[in-house]
């Protein structure tokens, strides 16, 4: 207790100092934990399965693009390879199932409830936990389901949900299902995303299979080439193989689609762990800095316990007491600001981290390493700063505060460093998004898309003539979707010079009125016509494709590839996939037959669209809720990844100049008190505030010009590699990296002038007496 009362006697004598130590690593603390567990948990998805390491997704080469491969694999493969392969030990076929409408209980839902059909042995392969029923007996015929206890409370409140019916509703068919067993959702990550599982039949679909303990996966795959015409597969007249994918591994493969799956993009995790690490950098700057400072500060006082016969060792342990209560108390704050970052960092990064999740022991334990590495480090370092700095000359009178001096300005440089870094990343992103937002894609984003339920498709025509007698509509189609939502791809074949060549177009269905009320611009040829059957076999092409048949003038002939599809037209590129790609060959074919409305408001009538589209649906289709998003809302969907980097960047950009700027503020705190009596004697020789402040401020001002020169060549690099990953993408302006500069040296001036300017501003007499 003796030893224990200085030491926090003097760290509220030094409140300045110890309040910036305690707020900085407890901001980045909490911003390296909680990245760290993110980080930590990410990689170990599906590790909890207890086959984890033998489990294995499937792939097969695709048809479709050449030299990709897919996961979508043709029923009767993993079946022939558990009877032919001794390495397959089992396999587990997995596919979308999910239902518009869902009636349980006597009561509709239409929350988008995510549903898989699984084989039979769905709960015996993977590890999802079985709270009811059993795992050999849950799916055994076509009417049984499986639903988490989330649905199973929702559907059905306090009630045993085993045996209860629940109907799934989808385009034409009702299915009524006996609920046969619950199950509960992992807290660890994985790639399927479901809420119920029901049987799979004999369906092409996702496939995972389990291979043996000693089963080497390359050589498998070998075997497989080597079987590859007895394999089934999907395959456009020439057979191809499969291949092993392990199961963590697939997880972070983001060319899957499917919505029951859930694949997490390794660049994510690589800037998360790269902004957290800046983070904590300007959060460690501040702390070395100040802990040197206060080690400059004690020189007299470790000086005199020496001569008086005091141990080096008892100086180092009776500073470390201090460090270690500064850092046990920045620890804990920075715990409780996890608590409060984590529903706002579970948004930007698309993933449900809990309390329970973080106060695991494992988590808690990889959340003490960096405490723990800092104070070993600062044990070291304060040995040899006290070994070193313990001179008996600094007892003579005046010597100390002469040779006291505010030293480690790299630690301050490095901080500003990177908050420029990422006050220019922030800047750079917002006007690429801004770039995005306002970028003309060749489609008119007002269009309001109108999703008719698959069960009501034969009220497309209907619907379309109640809309066409309000004033307030422009036009309207009729199509599968809109190109922004989905398309589908062919694989064409043709001769050339008698080699066969392939490509694969993308395809987008829609009537006549297609082109008009999607604003594509007509560039050769013609339209649709009104005539719905002298638009059979016609159809429109994109400037791509055109290009891909360079020097072939394609109107009025037949599109090489197809039988019968004859172009009437070339319309310019329109955007129908993310910027990050640039636009691929398309063609448009002319049908009555789709089931989504496209909706083109006449200019300024938005809302009274809206309320136009509400009425009608109500009147010819009460039964499900209005499903309606414009163009331009799903084109920035495509783009909401960026959107978050730039929200996560904007906050760590804040945070990391807030870290910087408090501490500039204790480091010119105890620059002015040093300089106290120098700056007294200036005011006695004639010397005004403005010279005092210039004084004061220009070693700062320096810092920012150094910070600068490093920052931005490496703010340049960075947000060009970023940029690369764009097809189309803004420029970089000289002001993108002018306008940073000048921000953060505005905010260092205005931080380091009010310590200045009270300096500046105190009365020579008084500042004379100091000391």
């Amino acid at each position: 207790m003796r030893t224990i009362k200085p030491v926090i006697r003097n760290i509220f004598r030094y409140r300045l100092n110890s309040s910036i130590i305690i707020i900085s690593l407890a901001i980045g603390l909490a911003c390296i934990n909680l990245i760290a567990v993110f980080i930590f948990r990410e990689y170990n998805a599906d590790r909890f399965h207890e086959n984890a390491d033998n489990i294995y997704a499937l792939q097969a080469d695709d048809p479709f693009s050449s030299g990709q491969k897919m996961y979508f694999i043709r029923y009767g493969a993993a079946e022939y390879m558990k009877d032919n392969f001794s390495e397959v030990k089992d396999y587990c076929r997995i596919l979308n199932a999910n239902s518009k409408k869902i009636i349980a209980n006597q009561q509709d839902y239409f929350d988008d409830s995510k549903i898989i059909a699984a084989s039979a042995n769905f709960f015996n392969f993977f590890s999802y936990r079985l709270v009811a029923g059993n795992h050999d007996y849950v799916l055994q015929t076509t009417q049984d389901i499986v639903i988490s206890d989330e649905l199973a409370q929702k559907y059905f409140g306090m009630d045993n949900p085993l045996g209860r019916r629940i109907t799934l509703i989808n385009s034409n068919s009702e299915e009524e299902m006996v609920v046969s067993g619950i199950f509960r959702k992992p807290e660890q990550s994985t790639q399927l995303r479901f809420d119920m599982v029901r049987l799979i039949g004999e369906k092409d679909s996702r496939c995972y299979l389990q291979l043996t303990e000693h089963a080497a996966p390359e050589q498998l795959e070998e075997v497989f080439a080597r079987h590859k015409e007895t394999i089934p597969i999907v395959h456009a007249g020439t057979a191809g193989t499969h291949y092993l994918k392990k199961l963590n591994a697939a997880y972070f493969d983001t060319t899957r689609r499917q919505t029951i799956e859930i694949s997490r993009d390794k660049s994510d995790l690589l800037i998360a762990l790269v902004i957290a690490l800046m983070i904590l950098s300007v959060a460690v700057f501040n702390y070395l800095g100040l802990i040197n400072n206060r080690l400059l500060q004690k020189v007299k006082e470790h000086s005199v316990r020496r001569v008086n016969g005091g141990s080096r060792f008892n100086l180092v342990t009776g500073f470390m007491w201090e460090t270690l209560i500064l850092v046990a108390v920045a620890f804990l704050a920075g715990i409780l600001l996890m608590t409060w970052m984590t529903p706002f960092f579970n948004r930007l990064t698309s993933t449900n981290i809990s309390l329970s999740i973080l106060f695991k022991p494992a988590n808690v334990l990889l959340m003490m390493v960096i405490p723990m590495i800092i104070l070993a480090v600062t044990t070291i370092f304060v040995s040899k700063r006290i070994g070193s700095s313990v001179q008996t000359g600094v007892l003579k009178s005046g010597r100390y505060l002469d040779d006291w001096k505010v030293q480690f300005p790299a630690f301050n440089i490095m901080q500003l460093v990177i908050s420029v870094i990422l006050t220019i990343g922030s800047a750079v992103i917002i006007k690429q998004i801004s770039y995005i937002s306002n970028k003309e894609i060749g489609l008119n984003k007002n269009v309001m898309e109108v999703k008719i339920p698959p069960s009501h498709k034969q009220l497309a025509q209907v619907f379309k003539s109640e809309l066409e007698t309000y004033s307030s509509i422009e036009s309207i189609t009729i199509a599968e979707a809109s190109p922004v939502l989905e398309h589908f791809l062919l694989l064409l074949s043709y001769q050339k010079d008698g080699v066969e060549k392939q490509y694969t177009p993308a395809v987008f269905v829609g009537d006549q009125n297609y082109i008009r009320t999607l604003g594509i611009e007509l560039m050769k040829g013609n339209n649709f016509y009104e005539d719905p059957e002298a638009n059979k076999n016609k159809i429109i092409i994109n400037e791509s494709l055109a290009d891909f048949f360079d020097g072939q003038d394609l109107i009025g002939k037949i599109l090489p590839g197809t039988e019968e599809s004859v172009v009437i037209g070339v319309v310019k590129d329109f955007h129908y996939g993310s910027l990050k790609q640039y636009v691929e060959p398309a063609y448009i074919t002319c049908s009555n037959n789709g089931f989504h409305l496209l909706v083109k408001p006449s200019p300024g009538d938005a809302q009274q669209t809206t309320e136009a589209v509400s009425d009608v649906w109500t009147k010819l289709i009460p039964d499900y809720p209005l499903t309606m998003e414009s163009v331009g809302d799903r084109y920035q969907w495509m783009h909401r990844e960026n959107q978050n980097y730039a929200k996560l960047i904007g906050a760590c950009c804040i945070i990391s100049i807030f870290l910087s700027m408090i501490g500039l503020f204790a480091l010119s705190f105890h620059s002015c008190r040093k300089r106290v009596k120098e700056i007294g004697i200036r005011k006695i020789n004639g010397a005004h505030i403005f010279d005092v402040l210039a004084l004061l401020n220009k070693d700062f001002v320096k810092w920012v010009a150094v910070s600068l020169v490093v920052a931005i060549p490496l703010a340049w690099y960075i947000m060009n590699e970023w940029l690369k990953s764009f097809a189309y993408k803004t420029t970089l302006n000289w002001w993108i990296f002018a306008l940073p500069g000048l921000i953060t040296l505005a905010v260092v001036l205005l931080t380091v002038s009010w310590q200045s300017w009270r300096a500046a501003t105190k009365n020579p007499v008084e500042s004379l007496r100091y000391e």
